[in-house]
């Protein structure tokens, strides 16, 4: 079975448990890096707004023999469930309205060239920057809404002002984690119930930056000022490693770095680790302290 097939599975399985007052529909959506990936659109009578229940990672477990369409039904059931007080998108009609809730997001601008021809975008080094309208934060994810050119004309905004906005609210609302991988490394083993190791204190300079949702937490490089107080903190510039779109990795500088290396680090993570949506870029990124600039090495 095909993953439309596998789709159309699910979406006749969630028709007969959610019942009447509802449209389900499978749909093909462009995501990040050139990636199309396969949706169930759940949209309930009376609202236009509607959750998009991606079907990719749930017929890989489909093949692996871990769940069935029945099982994503229940999944996907559940979500519609919980989401069914959705907000309206009338309320996006006005930008005073959902200003406050703009947001950004880093994109690798080569990866994105077709995408970006549609969004409002502002370049940074080899990647840009791109807006979204956060519209649920809540326990069971986070819903939002791309910025599309069509949204910042009739809102009658421009890039600049998007960023503006984004650039106050995204440290509210997204907030974020800067974390030492000796401190994640201790919180695995707690988690893991692992016994402790009293030689376990892992001398790495090296930190994890990501946000409290630890999705689209690459943009975090962004927040104004934050990384110029962390080099003061640190007396030192560093190499700014792109994870993902999700996170940055952050290497204080020395005498010993070998950018060579680290490059290679970063493509063999990138080729091997990460899906294709997620790369963020193949670049070695610095930040300099005495210019509190970043830029490409």
């Amino acid at each position: 079975m095909g993953i439309e097939s596998f789709a159309e599975d699910v979406k006749e399985n969630v028709e007969r448990k959610i019942g009447k007052g509802y449209d389900v529909s499978v749909r093909k959506v462009d995501k990040n890096n050139g990636v199309t990936l396969t949706g169930l659109c759940v949209k309930q009578d009376g609202t236009n707004i509607s959750p998009v229940i991606y079907m990719d990672s749930h017929y890989e477990g489909y093949k692996k023999g871990s769940t069935t369409p029945a099982d994503t039904a229940d999944y996907v059931a559940y979500i519609c469930r919980k989401k069914r007080h959705a907000a309206d998108m009338r309320r996006f009609l006005n930008y005073g309205d959902i200003k406050n809730n703009i947001v950004y997001s880093l994109v690798n601008t080569d990866k994105n060239r077709e995408l970006l021809k549609d969004l409002p975008h502002l370049e940074y080094l080899d990647l840009s920057i791109i807006f979204q309208c956060l519209v649920e934060d809540s326990e069971i994810g986070t819903a939002t809404m791309l910025i599309h050119n069509a949204h910042a004309k009739l809102w009658g905004v421009s890039e600049r002002e998007l960023y503006g906005a984004a650039s106050e609210n995204t440290p509210k609302l997204c907030g974020y984690e800067l974390k030492s991988i000796g401190q994640i490394l201790q919180e695995i083993m707690l988690e893991k119930e692992l016994p402790e190791r009293t030689d376990s204190g892992i001398s790495l300079p090296l930190y994890v930056l990501t946000n409290r949702r630890r999705t689209d937490g690459a943009a975090c490089i962004l927040y104004p000022n934050f990384l110029k107080d962390f080099s003061e903190a640190l007396g030192r510039g560093f190499y700014i490693i792109p994870s993902s779109v999700h996170e940055t990795l952050i290497l204080p500088a020395g005498d010993m770095e070998n950018c060579g290396e680290l490059r290679e680090m970063i493509k063999e993570v990138n080729d091997t680790q990460l899906l294709p949506e997620e790369i963020l870029s193949y670049s070695l990124y610095y930040y300099d302290r005495e210019n509190d600039e970043v830029r490409m090495l």
